[in-house]
C-alpha cells in the first residue's frame, strides 16, 4: 500500500505548482499588471483545491476511479478515466518537451534532444519504479535547494542595479481588460492542472489535513510565481519579459555585483531541472495510474515501461519547436484545462445531491 505524508504532499504541491512556471512571464499579456493576473488566478485556484479537497471527505481513502464507479457509475466512469488519461499524457509530452528543449539551450548544446529526453525519461521511470514514496523523498529532499536558490535570484537582483520598481507602474494603467483576457491562461496553467492530485489523494497517510496542506501549498506558490514576475518585470521590463524565451535566465544573467557574483546561469539549469522533472514525472505518474484503473490492474509498472519508452518519440514528433510547443500550450490552458479541471467540480455537486437523499 502506497502512503505518503502530508509534508510530502505539501512538497509535491510546491514542485508541481511552480515547476517550470517560474522561468515564464504569466500573465505578461497584461504588462506591468501581470503580478494582479497571477494573484486573481490563484483565488480562483485555491477554490478550486477547496472543491478538490472535498471529494475524499466524502471518499476516504478511496481512489478516484473508485469514486467515479460511485458517483456516476462503471458506464460513464470508463470515458472519464480516458479522458484523463489521454490529458496526463499529452500534459506529459507538454512539459517533457519544453524541459527537455530548455536543458538543450541552457546546458547541453550539442547534445541531440531525443537523447536529453530519454536520460531523463529513463531516470523517472526508475525511481516510479521504485514507488510513489520514492519520488515524494527525493522532491522533500530537494525542494529547500530549489526554494533557496529563488530565493537568493531574487535577494541579488535587488542589489544587481537593474532592478526598478517603477517598471510595475502605473498600476491598471491600461484598465481591467488586459487583466481579465490574460487570465484563462493562468487559471489553466498552473492552478487549474492541480486536478492531477485527485489521483494522489488516496496515498495521503493523515486525509484530515489534506485541504489545510493543499491550500499551504497553493497559497506559497502562487507568492513565489508573484515575487518571480515582479522580479522579472522591474529587471528587463514588459516588453523584454514577453518577448524573452526564458525571462528568468535573462534575469540572472543581469546580476552582476562587483564583478564577483556573475554569471548564475548554473542556477536557472538547476530550477528548470527541478521543476521540469518533477512536472513530468507527476503527470506521467498520474497518466499511469489511470490506465492502470481503466485495465483492472493494481501494478502499474509495466504502463510506465511501455509508455514510457514510447513518451520521447512522441513528444519529438509532436512537436516542431518551442514556439509552436508554446502556441500549442496557450490554446491547451485556455480551453482544455479549464475544462477537465472543472469536471471534478461537477461531480461535487453530484455527490453532494446523492448524499442528500440518503440524508433523508
Amino acid at each position: 500500500m502506497i502512503r505518503i505524508s502530508n509534508i510530502q504532499l505539501f512538497v509535491l504541491i510546491i514542485v508541481f505548482e511552480i515547476g517550470s512556471t517560474t522561468l515564464f512571464a504569466l500573465g505578461i499579456g497584461a504588462k506591468q499588471d501581470a503580478w494582479i493576473v497571477v494573484l486573481l488566478a490563484a483565488f480562483i485556484g485555491l477554490c478550486l483545491v477547496w472543491a478538490y479537497t472535498q471529494i475524499p471527505k466524502y471518499y476516504t481513502n478511496k481512489n478516484f476511479s473508485e469514486v467515479l464507479d460511485d458517483v456516476v457509475g462503471k458506464k460513464v466512469a470508463v470515458p472519464l478515466l480516458l479522458l484523463f488519461s489521454i490529458y496526463f499524457y499529452s500534459q506529459s509530452t507538454y512539459n517533457f518537451f519544453e524541459f527537455g528543449v530548455l536543458i538543450k539551450m541552457t546546458a547541453l548544446p550539442q547534445t541531440p534532444l531525443i537523447v536529453i529526453l530519454y536520460l531523463f525519461i529513463i531516470v523517472i521511470i526508475y525511481i516510479l519504479y521504485l514507488g510513489f514514496e520514492v519520488l515524494a523523498r527525493t522532491a522533500e529532499i530537494l525542494l529547500p535547494y530549489f526554494l533557496i536558490f529563488l530565493i537568493i535570484i531574487y535577494i541579488l537582483t535587488l542589489f544587481s542595479g537593474q532592478f526598478d520598481f517603477d517598471a510595475l507602474k502605473p498600476v491598471l494603467g491600461n484598465g481591467i481588460q488586459p487583466v481579465l483576457e490574460e487570465l484563462p491562461i493562468s487559471i489553466g496553467f498552473p492552478f487549474g492542472e492541480i486536478v492531477l492530485f485527485l489521483m494522489f489523494w488516496h496515498f495521503v497517510q493523515d486525509q484530515k489535513f489534506i485541504r489545510r496542506n493543499a491550500f499551504f501549498a497553493v497559497g506559497l506558490s502562487a507568492l513565489l510565481l508573484i515575487i518571480s514576475l515582479i522580479v522579472m518585470i522591474s529587471v528587463l521590463g514588459t516588453e523584454l519579459a514577453a518577448n524573452s524565451e526564458i525571462p528568468l535566465l535573462d534575469t540572472i544573467l543581469v546580476i552582476n555585483i562587483a564583478q564577483i557574483i556573475t554569471n548564475l546561469d548554473s542556477v536557472a539549469v538547476f530550477i528548470m531541472f527541478i521543476g521540469g522533472f518533477y512536472k513530468t514525472a507527476l503527470h506521467f505518474y498520474g497518466f499511469s495510474l489511470v490506465t492502470a484503473w481503466l485495465f483492472n490492474r493494481k501494478n502499474t509498472k509495466l504502463f510506465m515501461i511501455f509508455f514510457g519508452l514510447l513518451l520521447p518519440f512522441v513528444t519529438i514528433n509532436r512537436f516542431q519547436g518551442l514556439d509552436y510547443q508554446r502556441w500549442l500550450g496557450v490554446g491547451n490552458s485556455t480551453y482544455i484545462i479549464p475544462l477537465i479541471a472543472l469536471i471534478p467540480v461537477f461531480l461535487l455537486v453530484i455527490i453532494y445531491i446523492k448524499k442528500r437523499k440518503e440524508g433523508r
